[in-house]
């Protein structure tokens, strides 16, 4: 990650940016989480998901309920345990000069594969929203360092 000496319009930019990725995960909680995960986290998840549909991205404890929904998000993942499955692939045609007439291809469950979906999207926006609050506690540590000296 080439985080470091970025200009302010570039940060503005990148806060910018996690509007619209919240608007998605909260899509993507709304119609590929709830349906799928136990009733705590499922009502955690919904005040995460109204809480990124109303903009409060940058309130106190977003990045935590985040970071407690990947978590909750690879352990459903995880636990379904026919999560994949291998399908058949076949190839009789005689343009075909290999060894192997059949291969295995593995993939989701339906199931699986939306919360995979899900998970990919709230990672993106926990590692923006991660960048720009890193980026914003270093420039006031900063501030304190040059008032300071």
């Amino acid at each position: 990650m080439d985080m470091p000496f970025k200009s302010a319009s570039e940060i503005t930019a990148m806060a910018a940016s996690c509007f619209p990725l919240a608007r998605a995960a909260a899509t993507g909680i709304d119609q590929d989480v709830l349906d799928l995960v136990a009733p705590k986290p499922k009502q955690e998840a919904k005040k995460l998901a109204a809480l990124l549909r109303s903009g409060k991205i940058f309130d106190k404890g977003i990045l935590a309920m985040l970071h407690e929904l990947v978590g909750v998000l690879d352990a459903e993942i995880a636990e379904i345990a026919e999560g994949t499955y291998v399908e058949t692939r076949y190839d009789h045609s005689p343009e075909n000069v290999s060894d192997y007439k059949t291969w295995g291809q593995e993939r989701l469950t339906p199931e699986a594969d939306r919360l995979s979906n899900a998970l990919a999207v709230v990672i993106e926006l926990y590692a923006t929203l991660s960048a720009v609050h890193d980026i914003l506690r270093a420039e006031k540590a900063l501030e304190g360092l040059r008032a300071a000296a």
